[in-house]
């Protein structure tokens, strides 16, 4: 029996797609070690892994805008946090091999100072050399970044220092945005991948992994009957927006549509006063499931969301944060599933006849029910190839 450590980042996007692989991994026989927070273990012990939780002082993974030079900054904050705090414990556990998602950086680090293989587990796409060059959507990034690493080379124990001299890393911000292995594994059918990548020998195209399905047995499915829903969602990391679920409110007040908003938990629903009749606005809903009963979808681009509403033949309105949600959105819009809007530029007014053009033009949904088929069929099967690929690059490792 082999041991693999399985590290993830902590968040629910970043783990969601990956644990049917985990569960895949055990049922071969491999020994599968699960580090996380704790706000994961009911998921991860489902997958029959022995779940490990990470020690350190940064655990929490908030992001309170879209400021992805504070996320990376994080980064790099906890990737120092997990290697003084839980690398000892890694390698007296003598694994053999490491798996770990693509922003997991300390998961690629640490293999390689144990000199042992790595995967990286994609949940969203890769992203390319043009969305890491400078342009104007990248230039604030860029200068902070440069800032940031002009501040820090005047101070004694900056983070680029410290992981300097204990580990001899060397980070860099395109890096940290893939964390790339020799085997690359990306939950989305190869039909969704741009051109770009079809060269690209070391990524895997697996196709969807919707392993876990949160069920909610008080959700009020009987008053979606006999109404189209719109089903609004920004994910798990960008839902902080209150003055947009607001603005939904606003297009959507008295019109035919049962719109369901999900507003996640830095939000009190309480905020929304005297909620219309066709509203219902909670914190969290049963996605996989509602999705069956969806006519649009209007969502942040994510790759788990945007498989989930494939394989449920859901059209979209997709309104990205970050590049590799502008990429799946871009291509989402390519595919003629969905239109891509920017989120700042959102109103009322374009909101609600964007909506109305993706669910009266019968083309979206013909194409979203295209692809459901394809979809539905890879998603049968993705853990299988994934844990196929894996166990194939391993067995020519070790």
């Amino acid at each position: 029996m082999r041991k693999a450590i399985f590290l993830n980042f902590p968040t629910h996007g970043c783990i969601n797609s990956l644990l049917a692989t985990a569960a895949e991994l055990v049922n071969r026989g491999e020994k599968i070690i699960y580090y996380c927070t704790e706000e994961f273990r009911p998921k991860i012990e489902k997958t029959g892994a022995r779940f490990r939780p990470y020690k350190g002082n940064v655990n929490t993974f908030k992001i309170e805008n879209d400021d992805l030079f504070y996320a990376l900054k994080l980064n790099v904050e906890m990737t120092i946090d997990k290697l003084d705090h839980n690398f000892d414990a890694i390698r007296k556990e003598t694994p053999d091999y490491i798996i770990h998602d693509s922003l997991c950086t300390w998961g690629k680090h640490m293999a390689s100072i144990l000199g042992i293989p790595a995967v990286n587990l994609m949940h969203s796409f890769p992203l390319t050399e043009s969305l890491t060059s400078f342009t104007f959507d990248t230039a604030p990034i860029f200068i902070k970044t440069g800032l940031y690493k002009t501040m820090n080379k005047f101070k004694k124990n900056s983070p680029k220092k410290i992981l300097k001299k204990n580990y001899d890393i060397h980070l860099s911000f395109k890096d940290m945005l893939i964390n790339k292995e020799n085997l690359n594994i990306i939950y989305t059918p190869a039909c969704m991948a741009p051109d770009i990548f079809r060269s690209e020998k070391t990524y895997r195209f697996v196709g969807p992994s919707l392993f876990f399905k949160k069920e909610q047995d008080d959700f009020p499915f009987d008053r979606l009957s006999r109404r189209k829903v719109i089903y609004i969602s920004l994910g798990t990391l960008h839902n902080n927006k209150a003055d947009f679920y607001k603005i939904c409110v606003t297009a959507f007040t008295g019109t035919e549509y049962c719109v369901v908003i999900s507003v996640g938990f830095q939000i009190d629903v309480n905020e929304f006063d005297d909620v219309p009749d066709n509203f219902i606005i909670r914190q969290s809903v049963p996605q996989q499931r509602l999705l069956g009963h969806v006519s649009l979808f209007i969502t942040h681009a994510g790759m788990n969301s945007v498989n989930e509403a494939i394989c449920s033949g859901v059209p979209m309105l997709l309104l990205p944060h970050q590049f590799e949600q502008k990429m799946i959105a871009q291509r989402i819009a390519m595919l003629g599933i969905g239109i891509e809007m920017r989120y700042k530029k959102i109103t009322p007014q374009k909101l609600y006849e964007t909506a109305e053009k993706l669910i009266s033009d019968p083309g979206y949904k013909n194409m979203a029910s295209q692809y459901q088929s394809i979809f539905n069929k890879e998603e049968k099967t993705s853990h299988l190839k994934a844990a196929d690929e894996i166990l194939q690059y391993i067995n020519k490792q070790i």
